[in-house]
């Protein structure tokens, strides 16, 4: 062989393993996911959901999630976050009917203060049951982290009317709420709500002996 024909097999041979490195890593990038704006996007076509193991993603979805509500640096928070999304994302084209994924990627927005996203995902769950006491106490969470607190109150409202009526969180969040419009009546009502809900809350003990005080000097002055 020539040292011509040499270089031109040496050269078809280095083209040959650069066009299937180029094809095996577009293939395989075609299947992960990329995170963009906070939002999981998937070429779905790659992946057979009803070979997913449910039971082992939504594990591994909740671990990474817990992971993120106990950490408080932000950096790796965002990656836990990430991580428990792209497993709930799983979980929800998997299975379409199961509200508790679609709820958690609402949370994980919210954590993320992705208020659109968050929003679509509580919708989306509601439309699978209104009345669905988490997703409404967590669309409740979600308006009063935000400070709308006629929404929020809203939602409380039905998380309380659908399951939640002895839950503490949401009778004394409830509490506050009325406590900020200024009704003080509906405020200690439900502050004594929650307080019997958890008779241990130092929180909500305090919120009833401050009000009481506020109604006996507002006696004192009349």
């Amino acid at each position: 062989m020539t040292q011509t024909q040499l270089r031109h097999t040496q050269i078809y041979r280095l083209g040959v393993v650069l066009g299937l490195s180029l094809f095996f890593f577009l293939g395989i990038n075609s299947i992960v996911y990329a995170t963009q704006f906070g939002e999981i996007q998937y070429d779905n076509t790659h992946i057979d959901y009803s070979k997913i193991d449910i039971e082992a993603t939504q594990k591994l979805a909740d671990y990474y999630f817990e992971k993120a509500l106990d950490d408080s640096n932000p950096d790796t928070q965002k990656e836990y976050l990430q991580k428990a999304s792209a497993e709930y994302h799983i979980l929800t084209h998997a299975q379409h009917n199961n509200i508790y994924p679609i709820i958690q990627m609402a949370r994980v927005y919210d954590m993320e203060d992705e208020n659109r996203y968050a929003k679509d995902y509580f919708f989306q769950a509601l439309k699978v049951d209104k009345n669905n006491p988490e997703a409404n106490y967590y669309f409740g969470e979600f308006y009063f982290k935000r400070k709308e607190y006629n929404k929020a109150l809203y939602f409380y409202n039905r998380a309380f009317q659908n399951g939640f009526k002895e839950n503490f969180d949401v009778l004394y969040k409830q509490g506050i709420i009325f406590e900020k419009f200024g009704d003080l009546t509906k405020a200690k009502k439900y502050y004594r709500k929650a307080f019997l809900a958890k008779p241990d809350s130092t929180d909500a003990a305090n919120k009833i002996r401050s009000l009481e005080n506020t109604r006996n000097n507002n006696k004192s002055r009349q």
